[in-house]
């Protein structure tokens, strides 16, 4: 998430999404109440007497509307936020209608709160420290997928397939399939990423070399070797490779990895300082118990009030513990789904559990 201006004094923030993850880290944020400013656009006629009635001009507005409701649609990435108009920029716009925005990455707003709590500050700071961005490509003479890691949410950015035959069919020429791969690399990249090579055979190689000649992409890339893998189904299972949590070590997705198997630890050993679904959560959050937290939208499959999870992980974040979200499409996001969407590792075990 980029945050362009924030006066903590005044309530206000400017910011920009730029994951599915800071969609999250928005619901968090924007409350019923709250003011959102956001640039919109709306049809003008043409009230001329040879105009026709059909046609108009979209002109550019902005909108400062106050929040009536916040819906977070982690399946299809957008988080919509609806109000009443209080300010526009142009007279065509009504201040007695209400308006709907769908924000999603690369959707920028200025939010304003009545009164700004250190806990949005620290919700803030979480959202911009992600450990990096990565950009996994896994490729055989056959086959590459592409996928962006961003926090702890992955994105199948490309799956192409090559066209050539298998072992015993002829010889091809693969560097259309190179380009167009590095095509989709490069339509991607932003300054910091770094992008993972992997998959079986010598394919790898000849891409890595492409990537390497890159002014952009080459500034920062590592070649994975022993995965055999490519495509999609590749991109998916190197994030679960040993040699590639070494390179991503310092990313998100490894920390809530590790959470995730030290909760299962302390279940299979008996150890009681855990807390999974949202009551037991909540619970344990309001008894300053919980350490550590990895929640994925899988919590609201079991008709779960998003106000109410939203207040749970603000009151842990505001108790020193730390708040993770995790992709429920990747293996480590199905195993807290499995536990009602909610996990906590506990500083220490609650005596009403035992």
């Amino acid at each position: 998430m980029i945050v362009s201006q924030l006066i903590q004094k005044q309530g206000i923030c400017s910011l920009v999404v730029e994951s599915p993850d800071d969609l999250w880290t928005l619901r968090r944020l924007v409350a019923p109440g709250d003011t959102v400013v956001t640039k919109s656009s709306r049809v003008v006629k043409n009230e001329s007497e040879y105009s026709r009635p059909d046609r108009g001009e979209r002109v550019k507005v902005t909108i400062a509307m106050v929040v009536s409701d916040v819906s977070l649609d982690s399946s299809i990435g957008r988080l919509r936020i609806r109000g009443k108009i209080v300010e526009a920029s142009d007279d065509s716009v009504t201040t007695a209608g209400t308006h709907s925005v769908s924000v999603t990455p690369g959707y920028g707003l200025t939010l304003k709160k009545k009164e700004w709590s250190p806990v949005y500050t620290t919700i803030l700071n979480s959202a911009k420290d992600k450990g990096g961005r990565f950009l996994i490509v896994t490729v055989d003479r056959r086959e590459s997928g592409v996928g962006l890691l961003s926090g702890s949410h992955l994105t199948i950015v490309l799956s192409l397939e090559s066209g050539v035959g298998g072992k015993g069919a002829k010889e091809a020429d693969t560097a259309p399939f190179i380009r167009k791969t590095v095509d989709a690399l490069r339509n991607s990249w932003r300054d910091g990423d770094k992008v993972v090579i992997a998959g079986p055979g010598n394919t790898k190689l000849a891409l890595a070399s492409r990537v390497a000649e890159d002014p952009d992409l080459g500034k920062s890339y590592v070649v994975i070797d022993g995965f055999d893998l490519a495509g999609a189904d590749g991109v998916r299972g190197l994030i679960k490779f040993e040699p590639f949590q070494q390179v991503a070590r310092e990313s998100v997705l490894v920390e809530v990895q590790g959470i995730v198997n030290e909760t299962i630890r302390r279940m299979a050993r008996g150890d009681t300082r855990v807390a999974y679904t949202l009551p037991r959560v909540k619970e344990a959050a309001g008894m300053g118990a919980v350490e550590k937290c990895v929640v994925t939208d899988g919590v609201f499959t079991h008709n779960t009030d998003e106000e109410l999870v939203v207040s749970v992980l603000n009151s842990i974040e505001e108790q020193g513990g730390g708040v993770y979200l995790c992709d429920s499409s990747l293996e480590m996001g199905k195993q807290v789904s499995a536990f009602g969407g909610i996990i906590a590792t506990l500083r220490f075990p609650l005596r009403t559990w035992q």
